[in-house]
């Protein structure tokens, strides 16, 4: 029988998503799961509309991400 294990986050870093599509809207939703505090920004900002309706911060320039911990960018090109 397989064991699943839920990850929490005890150290709180704050996360920044550029890029919040179909892959960075659901690799957000995890970090937002787990307790994370995340704020996303999107060219589109109607593409970040839904990880803010989980809890994350919507910027409006990439550059608003430079004060995250940490910053992860996945967009296509």
């Amino acid at each position: 029988m397989a064991r699943t294990m839920t990850y929490v986050a005890k150290d709180r870093p704050r996360i920044g998503r550029l890029g919040a599509g179909l892959m960075g809207f659901r690799r957000a939703g995890r970090l937002l799961d787990a307790g994370h505090d995340v704020a996303v920004h999107n060219r589109t900002r109607a593409k970040a509309e839904p990880p803010a309706e989980r809890g994350a911060a919507i910027v409006d320039r990439p550059d608003q991400l430079a004060h995250q911990h940490v910053v992860f960018v996945m967009v296509s090109a």
